[in-house]
């Protein structure tokens, strides 16, 4: 890589134009991806332009001055695939680009998964990540590049991320791995496998495969971080040339001593709580009993340190979930670390619906519904790539009844529409080919109850529903949430790394990593 810096080449010779120059050294990669800061956008917290061949984006970072009272990341992302990037006008009738469409806001949540995790946990500022397809060449796809857009202009703003972030695409032609394949080779490719993270450490996967061994996978994913680390040794350069300082100063930092006392007083009762005995209503209420228990007790302490104390208090709690799990060999809800739980299947359940199932792990649940229509059903989806048409498509929906809650219905929100994109993904591979069966297939989960991986179970409900309609898949699916549980959050060692499988909701919440892996019994 190369920084390079223009003297007095912003517009109106106002300021230096900073450019840096990446050259990832991979087989058919010949098109540097260059980023450059200074010329558009400079009343943004930070702005770059992010150019590889004749695909332009242009990302900001930007916060609000004021701090919110709230105890989470005030952290939005936004992605436009704008039609007139690639020489076209929108189809919809007033010619604009509209709301996000389903492509979008999946690159919103590649974008925020990364990146979440890295902000400084104390950073309550509004903090918004926007980012544009400016120009488009139909070479490849800017997926990877969203996210490595969007990460250089948070890491060059005074948000508090602790280290560079970027984003690779891994394909798999020919027997041989493949840097950020072109849209050709990637009909051809067994693999589709974003790789985002630091020089240090792989923060996120997400992708599928045509049943690859789980070895190749993992070459995979070391493949995508290589290139990754070139990025991100890149902007490292780029920030001390021009990154400005990291604002710490509004961030409160927790009375001394808090911690040590939460841990002395309320460690024996979280205990008691994850003894494994309890239902997980019974355990919901008494971890929630115990907050409000040590916001009281701690008021008259820590008077107005209500998110601190929270904080501190959900510390201890990973921190004892994790040792229980280390000393015993058992977790929360009393299960060994690689038990499933007991799994209740039940096909053709609804008499006028081409295929129906109910699939229920522990106290995960989803009805799931396959139906069969000709080519006037397919999914129309206007792309900047053009016109796609998907003859299969899984539509996920997760009431708030689910987990015991009102709220909210109507159009699926961002987390329905990803947790629905990991299943359709996960079943696409087992369809048999379009001309050995011609239907349009359309398959709907409804998540009846949650307490862990509904979408996994999307999977498993979902591949029961095709094989009740009578559609000739090729291999049965299933799919499973893994966690990682460590003592030791901070670092990028994973030498006391705890590893479950089928996690609950806490589990989850309080774990590590979350995990989804889905596949037939040869391979992913």
């Amino acid at each position: 890589h190369t920084v390079t810096t223009s003297t007095g080449a912003a517009p109106g010779g106002s300021g230096d134009v900073h450019t840096l120059t990446l050259h990832l050294g991979a087989p058919g990669h010949p098109d540097p991806i260059v980023i450059e800061t200074g010329k558009i956008g400079r009343q943004a917290s930070a702005a770059v332009t992010l150019t590889r061949g004749e695909s332009v984006l242009y990302a900001t970072a930007s916060r609000d001055k004021d701090v919110r009272d709230v105890d989470f990341l005030p952290l939005s992302v936004e992605h436009t695939e704008r039609f007139s990037s690639a020489g076209l006008t929108s189809g919809a009738f007033n010619k604009r680009d509209g709301r996000p469409a389903e492509h979008e806001i999946l690159v919103c949540r590649l974008i925020d998964r990364p990146l979440r995790p890295l902000i400084d946990g104390g950073w309550r500022h509004d903090t918004q990540l926007l980012s544009w397809i400016l120009s488009y060449d139909g070479v490849r796809t800017c997926d990877p590049l969203a996210i490595t857009a969007s990460a250089a202009a948070l890491w060059l703003s005074d948000v508090p991320l602790r280290k560079p972030v970027a984003a690779a695409l891994v394909g798999y032609v020919d027997g041989q791995l493949v840097l950020n394949p072109t849209l050709e080779q990637m009909k051809h490719s067994r693999l589709e496998l974003t790789v985002a993270g630091t020089k240090d450490a792989v923060l996120m996967i997400e992708g599928a495969a045509d049943f690859l061994p789980e070895e190749l996978m993992i070459e995979a994913v070391a493949f995508g971080h290589e290139a990754i680390k070139v990025q991100c040794a890149g902007l490292e350069e780029l920030g001390k040339a021009v990154g400005k300082e990291k604002k710490y100063d509004s961030i409160q930092q927790p009375p001394e001593g808090l911690q040590s006392t939460i841990d002395e007083r309320y460690a024996a009762k979280i205990d008691e709580i994850y003894g494994g005995n309890l239902a997980k209503e019974d355990q919901s209420a008494a971890s929630s009993n115990l907050s409000k228990l040590v916001v009281e007790e701690m008021e008259e302490l820590y008077p107005e340190e209500t998110s601190a104390v929270k904080d501190a208090l959900k510390d201890l709690m990973c921190r004892r979930m994790f040792q229980k799990a280390k000393d015993t060999g058992k977790r929360i809800d009393g299960r060994a670390l690689t038990e499933v739980r007991p799994i209740d299947s039940e096909a053709g359940l609804f008499p006028r619906v081409h295929g129906s199932a109910l699939f229920t792990r522990g106290q995960t649940q989803v009805v799931a519904t396959t139906t069969l229509g000709d080519s006037g059903m397919r999914q129309k989806i206007d792309r900047i790539s053009g016109m796609e048409q998907k003859r299969f498509y899984l539509q996920y929906t997760f009431p708030p009844s689910c987990v015991g809650e009102t709220g909210r219905v109507g159009m699926p929100g961002r987390r329905e529409v990803g947790h629905g994109n990991l299943a359709e993904r996960a079943l696409i591979p087992t369809l048999p080919a379009e001309e050995d069966f011609p239907y349009t297939i359309r398959v709907e989960s409804l998540v009846t109850e949650s307490n862990g991986s509904s979408s996994m179970a999307s999977v498993c409900g979902g591949c029961l529903a095709l094989m009740d309609a009578g559609v000739p898949i090729k291999s049965p699916v299933a799919g499973i949430a893994m966690g990682m549980l460590l003592g030791d959050k901070g670092g990028v060692s994973d030498e006391n790394a705890v590893i479950v499988s089928d996690i609950l909701g806490t589990e989850d919440a309080l774990g590590t990593m979350d995990f989804k892996v889905a596949g037939n019994k040869e391979g992913i």
